[in-house]
This record gives structure tokens, C-alpha cells and sequence, in this order.
């Protein structure tokens, strides 16, 4: 099979019997299935079965292969993304019996299906270039809290108060939508009148991106309240209101776009089980989101290991064809003291988001954006981080 025009795929199988035999049985029942006509299968049927590409044994019945996915069999002009998930991860590929594990690792697109995805608008490099911020100075920003019970006068006096300190992004939590005491409409409202005051008083741009997750139908439509009211970016979470819901951000609107990844642990926690993060970061790259939480080192989060945060950055910044590079975000955990461990590890080209790292410094939100700016600003700087 010619590389340009399928698909590679690589999972993480443990079986009972053959692994390159379960190998080829998952790659034909994921795409043709076996001939059932008469005589020998057509040209067409042939160029539509898939094949395995290589087979990784790390002992009887365990390992990894990689097959491959015929590009004839996807619609990439109208359904590229539901063409490569129903093809991976959406039919029997994981609830066959022939196995006892199976895990989707990665993935690779040829340029032809790239050329399909919209990918990140601005990542690092177009928000640094709405702020006004040199190259390589990490943005410092945050994420509302409490994550919930607050009213829009609270979210506003909030967001000021960071603002002032010298956040430059600012985030809803993922619990905050649009409850009765709280709606969209007025919280953007009053925290973009806030933001306004802190800009007055500082010189400095804020990004704020309001959690507008909801039903496809409603989706637009809350986005264009929310920028109606001075947005100048928007957050969904692509688990809640559909991958899709970033492609659609994405072509509709020219903001950035945070796509909220609560949810991929519950996809693939369990080793060797289930859809990997790095396939997850990977879609999420292709349909539009410019950032993406990767996670922080001396977070409380799973899959905060250095090898694990490296892999996911790997996916969002690598070189993709004509897709841009998505801003990692550290956070779930970030604070001023293990800012300089994270930036260290990862470089300036991040978005570092600390909620209660924040709020409950000891010495008020003032001292400790200032701190996490000064750090921010050693690494940009070159100097390092003592």
C-alpha cells in the first residue's frame, strides 16, 4: 500500500493467540471485512482492505502493530475527522474477544488528509502577537476560581484583580457554563468591563475565554454571545460538546480557541487500555484548538511524569505538515513554586495557567503573578532559573 495514501495506525494489543494473525483480522474487519461475492474480490475491494504494516512482539501475544487505513474509504472533504475516528476507535476495533487489551497509540495522516483539518489559528506565536509579547516569554495566565458559586460581579472582581496583578489569559473553570446565577451573556459582560478597567491601569491586553460548552445546536450561538459581549477567545470542551465543536469554532470565528481536554483520562487511565492522550492531543491539533493542557510536573494529576508530559508536547508541537503547532498548557497544579521546574522542562512556548496556586498565595494574587512573571521573564531572557 502506498504511505501517501492511507492511514497508519498503531495499537497496543495483548492477545491470547498470533499477534500478527489479530493484527490482520482487525485491519480487514476495520475496513472491508472479508469478501462475501462471488469469485476473486474486485480491484476496488482490494485497494479498500487494509494492511498490516509492522508487528512489534514483546513477547507471545503482546505487543504493538501498526496497520494501515486506505484513504479511498474516507469522505475527507465532509467527514474527515468522523472518517478517521470511526475507522480507529469507533467500530469493533475495541470489543473484539480476540483480545484482552487494546489501546489506540497514535496515529499518522498523509499531507493529502492534513490538507482536510483546519488546525490552530494562532497557537504560541499569534497569541504572543495579540499580547504584544516578545519570543519565547511563556503567557502567564489563570483559570476562575472557584469553579463554581460565584456571580458575575464576583468572576469580574475576580478577573480584575488578576488582570491588575498581570495575568495576560484568563480562563472559566470547566464547571462554569451558564447557570442561573451566573449566565454567559452578563459574566463576559461584566468581566470584560473589568478586564477594560485593568487595561487602562496596566497597558497590557488580557485574553479571556469564557466556557461555552453546550449542545452542537446552541454552540454558535454561544459563541457569538459571548464575543458579541468582548470576548477575545473561547473555551469548549470537545468530550462534552463534540470534537467537532472545534472544527466549528475554528472555521467560524478568528479567536483563539482553548480546547478543555477534561475527560481523555477517563478514554485511556487504564495502561494498555483504551485510546491514548497523545491520539487525543493529536485530534484536537488537527481540528482547530490552539491550546491544549498537557499537565504539570508536581501537579495532582495522573500522567504527570516527565516522559508522559514530553509525549504530549511531542504530539502538539512537532512538525505536522500544514498544521501549526498547538500551545501547551501547564497546568493542574502550576504555582510559583514549580513554575522554573516546568519551564525548565518544557521552554518558553507555553501557556502556564495557575487557579489556586494563585489565590491562596500567602501574600495575595498581586505577589504571586509577580513572581511567576519574574520567572517567566529569566527564561525568556535566557538567563535560567535559580
Amino acid at each position: 500500500m502506498v504511505p501517501d495514501e492511507c492511514m497508519l495506525a498503531t495499537y497496543y494489543l495483548e492477545a491470547d493467540g498470533d499477534l500478527a494473525q489479530v493484527a490482520r483480522d482487525v485491519i480487514v474487519l476495520e475496513t472491508t471485512g472479508g469478501w462475501d461475492g462471488p469469485g476473486t474480490p474486485p480491484e476496488l475491494f482490494a485497494r479498500c482492505t487494509g494492511t498490516v504494516v509492522e508487528v512489534q512482539e514483546e513477547r507471545p501475544g503482546v505487543g504493538r502493530v501498526t496497520v494501515a487505513f486506505p484513504l479511498v474509504n474516507f469522505d475527507l472533504d465532509g467527514s474527515a475527522f468522523a472518517s478517521a475516528w470511526l475507522s480507529m476507535v469507533g467500530g469493533g476495533t475495541h470489543a473484539l474477544l480476540a483480545y484482552r487489551k487494546s489501546r489506540l497509540v497514535d496515529f499518522v495522516l498523509p499531507e493529502a488528509a492534513l490538507n482536510a483539518f483546519p488546525g490552530p489559528r494562532f497557537g504560541i506565536e499569534g497569541t504572543r502577537r495579540l499580547l504584544g509579547l516578545d519570543a519565547g516569554m511563556p503567557v502567564i495566565g489563570t483559570i476562575v476560581k472557584p469553579t463554581a458559586g460565584l456571580t458575575p460581579a464576583e468572576v469580574a472582581d475576580l478577573c480584575y484583580r488578576f488582570a491588575a496583578g498581570g495575568v495576560r489569559f484568563i480562563k472559566d473553570d470547566e464547571k462554569m457554563l451558564s447557570p442561573s446565577y451566573c449566565p454567559l451573556r452578563e459574566r463576559v459582560r461584566q468581566v470584560v468591563a473589568a478586564l477594560r478597567r485593568a487595561e487602562d491601569q496596566t497597558g497590557q491586553r488580557v485574553l479571556y475565554a469564557p466556557h461555552i460548552t453546550t449542545s452542537p445546536w446552541n454552540l454558535v450561538r454561544a459563541a457569538e454571545t459571548a464575543l458579541a459581549e468582548g470576548a477575545n477567545a473561547l473555551m469548549v470542551n470537545f468530550f462534552a460538546a463534540g470534537f467537532q465543536s472545534l472544527e466549528v469554532l475554528r472555521r467560524e470565528f478568528d479567536v483563539p480557541i482553548y480546547a478543555h481536554c477534561g475527560g481523555k483520562e477517563a478514554f485511556g487511565r487504564e495502561p494498555g487500555q483504551g485510546v491514548s492522550p497523545e491520539v487525543v492531543a493529536r485530534f484536537a491539533r488537527l481540528l482547530g484548538g490552539d491550546y491544549f493542557r498537557t499537565g504539570v510536573l508536581g501537579g495532582y494529576l495522573v500522567g504527570g511524569s516527565a516522559p508522559e508530559l514530553h509525549a504530549l508536547t511531542q504530539v502538539l508541537t512537532e512538525p505536522m505538515g500544514c498544521i501549526r503547532p498547538v500551545a501547551p498548557v501547564l497546568s493542574g497544579g502550576l504555582k510559583p513554586a514549580n513554575l522554573a521546574e516546568n519551564l525548565q522542562a518544557f521552554g518558553g512556548d507555553v501557556l502556564a495557567l495557575a487557579g489556586t496556586g494563585l489565590t491562596r498565595h500567602p501574600q495575595g494574587i498581586a505577589v504571586a503573578v509577580q513572581e511567576m512573571l519574574r520567572i517567566a521573564g529569566e527564561v525568556a531572557g535566557g538567563k535560567g532559573v535559580q
